[in-house]
C-alpha cells in the first residue's frame, strides 16, 4: 500500500529507518587518506565498497570476517577494508534536527514509534560523535537491526519479523526510507511505504495520516 492510497483512520504508527533518514552519514569519511586521488575513492565506492558493505549488514560476525572475500578479491584496497573495520563509525555525521524534532512531535502526540534498520551489529548502537546524540532512539518502542537479526532490506524476510515483534497488523504502519526500493518492500509487507526525500514531504504524508 502507497502512502498515497492508504485508509487514514486505520493509521496508526510510524516506523523508522535509521541512516539518511533519522541520521547523516557519509561512507566517504571512512577513508581519509586511504586513497591516492577522489577518482580512486569515487571507483572503489562505486564498484566495491557498497557491495562490501552491504555483506556486513546481515551478520553479527566480525567486520573482518565478513569483509575477508572481498580482500581477496581486491587486495589492493586492504586499507580501504580496514578502515572499514576501524573507522567506521567516522562515517556517522550525526541526528539531522529537523527529522529528530519531528519524532519529538510524534512523541508528544503519543504516536507508536518503531526502527527498522540496515546497520551493522558490531558498530550498534550509534557513538559518534557522542552516544548522547542519540538519546532519541529512546523513543522507540523496539528496534530491528539487520546485523542483529542476520537479514537485511529489501529482503521480505526482514519486514515479516519486524512486523510480527512490532505487533502490527497490515495497513497500520507508514514505514519510511530513503530508499525506494525499501519503502517498496515494505508495501509488499503490509505497511505504507513513503520514500524519504525531505521534511515536508514526510510532514504533509503523516499529516494527511492524521498523525502529527
Amino acid at each position: 500500500m502507497t502512502a498515497d492510497a492508504m485508509d487514514n483512520d486505520g493509521v496508526t504508527t510510524v516506523v523508522f529507518d535509521l541512516g539518511g533518514v533519522l541520521i547523516d552519514w557519509d561512507p566517504r569519511r571512512i577513508f581519509q587518506n586511504h586513497f591516492a586521488t577522489r577518482g580512486v575513492m569515487e571507483a572503489f565506492m562505486t564498484d566495491v565498497f557498497w557491495r562490501a558493505h552491504h555483506a556486513c549488514h546481515d551478520t553479527d560476525a566480525p567486520f573482518a570476517q565478513a569483509l575477508e572475500p572481498y580482500c581477496k578479491e581486491y587486495p589492493h584496497f586492504a586499507d580501504a577494508f580496514a578502515a572499514i573495520a576501524d573507522h567506521w563509525q567516522r562515517a556517522l555525521i550525526g541526528p539531522i534536527p529537523e527529522m529528530v524534532a519531528l519524532l519529538d512531535e510524534l512523541v508528544a502526540k503519543g504516536t507508536p514509534l518503531f526502527a527498522l534498520s540496515n546497520w551493522p551489529a558490531q558498530t550498534w548502537p550509534p557513538a559518534h560523535p557522542s552516544p548522547d546524540d542519540y538519546d532519541f532512539l529512546s523513543h522507540f518502542r523496539d528496534i530491528v537491526v539487520s546485523g542483529q537479526v542476520g537479514l537485511r532490506k529489501p529482503d521480505p524476510a526482514i519486514y515479516t519479523l519486524a512486523m510480527r515483534r512490532f505487533g502490527l497488523k497490515p495497513g497500520e504502519a507508514i514505514f519510511i526510507d530513503d530508499l525506494a526500493v525499501n519503502a517498496r518492500a515494505a508495501e509488499h509487507a503490509g505497511m505504507i511505504g513513503h520514500q524519504f526525500i525531505s521534511v515536508d514531504r514526510l510532514r504533509a504524508t503523516l499529516g494527511e495520516a492524521g498523525l502529527i
